[in-house]
């Protein structure tokens, strides 16, 4: 337990606390930062020059930013929802009760654009014959597809 007040609190209503100027007895203020490289041109020259010179971190290595990082919002539009052929194989059934695929004999058929997929990927096994009718699908998937009797009608190219 304190016996006597702490300094800050006789200090409260000054500008400096008793440091001088403003601006002294900060964190890393006006000493240009704490990293090695933090501001390296105002007060570590020297030193970053130095590092430089023995490799840090790697012989390539160069100040200041490179490249150009492209906005989220752009990366979404060729954002592509992807199935694979097991996952199709185990939720054709379920997608049949909910009336997206239908079912004739024992052949289903289904239009993937109504689940929002645009993609058909090879993972997996199938077992089930499906006419599938999708955007893409992957070489392995259409093997796939084709060898266990069902059919892929694409949209567009197949990559």
């Amino acid at each position: 337990m304190r016996k006597f007040p702490k300094k800050v609190r006789k200090m409260r209503g000054t500008r400096t606390h008793g440091y001088g100027r403003v601006g002294q007895h900060r964190k890393a203020g006006q000493r240009a930062g704490k990293g090695k490289t933090t501001q390296w041109k105002k007060s570590k020259k020297s030193y970053y020059l130095k590092q430089k010179e023995l490799g840090f971190p790697d012989p390539d290595w160069d100040f200041g930013k490179k490249g150009f990082k492209r906005p989220q919002d752009i990366n979404r539009i060729y954002q592509v929802n992807a199935l694979n052929v097991k996952d199709l194989d185990s939720k054709i059934d379920e997608l049949t009760k909910n009336n997206i695929a239908s079912k004739s004999g024992n052949t289903y058929t289904i239009d993937l654009k109504n689940v929002n997929i645009q993609k058909i990927l090879g993972r997996g096994e199938i077992n089930k014959k499906i006419n599938i009718t999708v955007n893409k699908a992957s070489k392995r998937a259409i093997e796939k597809i084709e060898s266990a009797g069902g059919k892929v009608t694409l949209l567009s190219q197949a990559e």
